[in-house]
């Protein structure tokens, strides 16, 4: 009884903890001109929390208040899309490997083939001609799926396992840094590198979960009785899957956050005149006696990922 009850403390705080979150992040957004704007002041440097500031001001004059809360507004367009697409891609990948296997997906062969060349050369041509490879690539390939040819298997199972593998074995940090590094400051680029670091966790777990739900005996029904596999997919696996995908998100939404703060602090993805905790935390290296600076932004950034792991216990607890 007493571990529920604290159970249901740690949930109902840290949900309350995210809220209060929201609702900064909604204050940047209704009233940009007061919270997002946060003026430069050379007469107030380093001035430790008062009733003026409640926070303090950092090396440059800043309130460190109205800084954290701007840095929330960060997290609402950065992390969380980033976050929420990253669980659905996991999400649509996982449940796709573990339903068709690595033989129950097929295509025509020309268009496999005109689809790898024109994103091979896609990815070849510079940036600014991407979209048009990809496009015509598309295309063609739907064009000639039309076509009456032989068609081949998709190994989408084994090509799963060889992308996750592959961006599992390289160090995380290093390779958002490396890819945040070689494109201008972005919030739509910063989010699809988000995502593309960090699906690979969800997907190997919904294709474990939807392999076990294909070994049930409604399932089993469900083939014997003639329907196709997207629709057993779309009807009886993915909204059986959804449990997992709930339970990642949390997860995702912490290794999000923790990814993009960490960029802000080398200075690398965002603009710099957008506001963050982790450049929060960087400006109190110009002054490393003034405390006030890192408590503001460390102790905001450490309590949304502790209340985020602490909905992903409770839940699996619950369970």
């Amino acid at each position: 009884m007493r571990t529920a009850s604290a159970a249901w403390v740690g949930r109902a705080a840290a949900v309350a903890w995210l809220l209060l979150l929201g609702v900064a992040a909604a204050l940047a957004v209704l009233r940009p001109e007061q919270w997002l704007t946060v003026p430069v002041d050379v007469l107030q440097i380093n001035l430790p929390p008062s009733g003026q500031h409640w926070l303090g001001t950092d090396a440059f004059g800043r309130d460190v208040l109205r800084d954290v809360v701007a840095g929330t507004h960060s997290l609402l367009t950065l992390s969380v899309p980033a976050a929420v697409l990253t669980s659905l891609c996991g999400m649509l990948l996982g449940a796709a490997a573990g339903s068709w296997g690595n033989a129950g997906l097929r295509a025509p062969r020309l268009a496999l083939g005109v689809t790898g060349a024109g994103l091979l050369l896609a990815l070849l041509m510079p940036a600014a001609h991407f979209l048009g490879w990809v496009t015509a690539a598309l295309l063609a390939a739907a064009a000639a799926s039309r076509v009456p040819q032989r068609s081949v298997a998709i190994p989408l199972d084994q090509l799963l396992q060889l992308v996750s593998t592959f961006l599992g074995s390289l160090p995380r940090l290093l390779l958002v840094l490396l890819l945040a590094a070689v494109h201008a400051p972005s919030t739509l680029w910063l989010i699809g590198l988000l995502t593309f670091t960090c699906w690979p966790s969800t997907a190997r777990l919904v294709r474990v979960q939807v392999i076990q739900i294909k070994q049930q005996g409604y399932i089993e029904a469900a083939y014997a009785a003639g329907f196709t596999a997207r629709r057993v997919l779309l009807r009886h696996v993915l909204p059986n899957a959804w449990a997992t995908l709930r339970a990642a998100l949390p997860l995702n939404l912490a290794t999000c956050i923790a990814l993009q703060t960490t960029l802000a602090f080398l200075g690398v993805g965002l603009s710099p005149e957008r506001a963050d905790w982790g450049r929060t935390l960087a400006t109190a290296r110009l002054e490393p006696a003034a405390w006030w600076v890192v408590m503001g932004a460390a102790l905001p950034l450490a309590t949304t990922i502790i209340c985020l792991h602490a909905l992903l216990a409770t839940r699996s607890g619950h369970k």
